[in-house]
């Protein structure tokens, strides 16, 4: 297969979610896509500031001066940890774990609405693929510059 189809699709992807695509604004008012994909990032979930910021491909000063509107605007908690005084933790609050939610109900929406153009007949091998493609992403760990 030609990776360049590969790339086309996850371009596409980029581009319909504006998830992490160069626009300022996302599908929820009020945040950036970066912040949405950090809020969703997080998710139910406790990061230690810099398991985040290795997860997001980031420096952990980069993470801090990112999450600092998400703190400031009550969606992320940051505290330090109990049992590692010199160890921040990262988690949603209340209010973030809304957003959480908002986010991924349109993400889910979006889906539904690509996958109605999906013939029938085609959509158990798509599923099949998409699973497969999926968790040969997770297990891939790129190096940002």
């Amino acid at each position: 297969m030609n990776p360049e189809i590969l790339a086309e699709l996850i371009n596409e992807i980029l581009i319909k979610s504006t998830l992490l695509g160069g626009s300022d604004k996302s599908f929820i008012e009020g945040l950036t896509p970066r912040q949405v994909h950090i809020v969703m990032e997080i998710g139910t979930q406790v990061f230690r500031n810099g398991d985040l910021a290795g997860r997001l491909g980031v420096e952990p000063s980069t993470l801090t001066r990112t999450l600092d509107p998400l703190v400031k605007n009550g969606l992320v908690d940051r505290s330090l940890n109990p049992e590692n005084r010199r160890e921040v933790l990262i988690r949603l609050s209340e209010k973030g774990r809304t957003v959480l939610q908002q986010s991924h109900r349109k993400m889910v929406e979006n889906c539904a609405q690509i996958l109605e153009h999906v013939p029938g007949q085609q959509m158990e091998q798509m599923e099949a693929s998409i699973r497969l493609l999926l968790g040969i992403m997770k297990q891939i760990h790129f190096k940002h510059h």
